[in-house]
């Protein structure tokens, strides 16, 4: 079974418990309340997350893994290393999802820089999440993770291309 329902539906089955607790307990009230709060949460954010998944689709769809790695294939140095990270900060998803396009990078003699940067912003930076971010963690927070975890993915690259 996989793993992501299973976690699922252990915290519903936490939520149903600490809402029973709650009804038991007399704080009718409160439950009513609580119970319309999170539900109008759950369609706000379902929406956006809707949204989000809709435009990482339609991404995957228009940028094929063979065209990023062709375009991506163009570029070396510094410049490929930068090139690298802004194509993993757009392209977004979940790092087992990089794998084999870090892999055909690497087997057609992409610099084991560019592709570290590829990869790093590839799970570290969701462009297309930001909205979402902005709202639940802010502004401020959200432009300084994303500006510095790009700034490590550089620097994670070159020392990569020294290293390696």
């Amino acid at each position: 079974m996989n793993t992501n329902l299973i976690e699922g539906v252990v915290l519903l089955a936490v939520v149903l418990v600490l809402y029973t607790v709650y009804f038991v307990k007399g704080a009718k009230g409160k439950l009513k309340d609580a119970s319309k709060k999170s539900v109008k949460m759950f369609i706000q954010n379902s929406i956006r997350l809707f949204a989000i998944f809709t435009i990482i689709a339609i991404l995957e769809k228009f940028l094929s893994t063979k065209a990023v790695s062709t375009f991506l294939l163009k570029f070396s140095g510094f410049r490929g290393i930068i090139v690298g990270a802004l194509a993993g900060s757009v392209m977004m998803g979940p790092a087992a999802t990089s794998y084999p396009l870090g892999q055909y990078l690497l087997s057609h003699n992409a610099s084991v820089s560019l592709v570290s940067a590829f990869l790093f912003t590839w799970v570290g930076i969701g462009v297309v999440s930001i909205p979402l971010e902005f709202k639940f963690l802010g502004k401020k927070f959200t432009l300084l993770r994303n500006s510095f975890t790009f700034i490590a993915a550089i620097i994670i690259a070159l020392l990569m291309g020294v290293l390696i």
